[in-house]
């Protein structure tokens, strides 16, 4: 009897020691989980272009920002993966998401940054990067042409120009006490853009 007890003792602890455990990203084992049953080996669609950067033999999608802020050595793939492919998160690794996407064998590691650790937190960060439909169905219609066609237009969410270009390889607030400035630096187009409050107003040419 005594045995049998001190078997059910263990197996709580166990149990209790595993969902306090840290997983990475996560606070603890317990918001891991929830995060798994939500998305691990779920279905999803890409919500923007993805312009990934080469590590070994995968591709970093980084949705932290700290890939183009410490590490300028590090250069994007000579691939994108279009608007709206097939996705579907694989697996949890210590700072990494792991992802397969319809028509490539590489490995997919989407790098984010959580705030607080739980299952929710990282949901609002990788809504940038998933979605459950087609992405194009919400674009307003007087864009979704631009989309298509991977343009840009005034006007534009700073959401629509990640479904049109993907993120900026460099980011930076304007001094402004009105508004929100930002301007956007994409390198491979050699090309500044400008938002005020969320929204395109301008751009330019290196």
């Amino acid at each position: 009897m005594q045995r049998c007890v001190w078997g059910v003792v263990m197996g709580l602890l166990m149990g209790l020691l595993t969902a306090c455990q840290l997983d990475g990203m996560f606070r603890n084992g317990v918001q891991a989980t929830a995060f798994r049953e939500r998305y691990v080996d779920q279905p999803r669609y890409t919500a923007m272009v993805l312009r990934p950067y080469q590590q070994g033999d995968s591709y970093l999608v980084d949705l932290s920002g700290r890939m183009t802020e410490d590490q300028f050595g590090t250069y994007r793939a000579g691939t994108v993966v279009p608007l709206g492919s097939p996705i579907t998160i694989t697996r949890l690794e210590d700072r990494y998401l792991a992802a397969r996407i319809e028509g490539y064998r590489e490995e997919f590691r989407v790098m984010v940054e959580t705030q607080q650790g739980t299952a929710d937190d990282v949901t609002k960060e990788l809504a940038v990067l998933l979605t459950q439909t087609p992405p194009l169905s919400t674009v307003r219609p007087v864009m979704r042409p631009y989309i298509e066609r991977q343009q840009l237009a005034q006007g534009m969410s700073w959401r629509e120009v990640y479904m049109s270009w993907g993120q900026p390889d460099k980011t930076q607030v304007l001094p402004s006490s009105a508004s929100v400035l930002e301007e956007w630096i994409y390198f491979d187009r050699r090309m500044h853009l400008f938002l005020e409050n969320g929204y395109v107003t301008n751009w330019q040419q290196m």
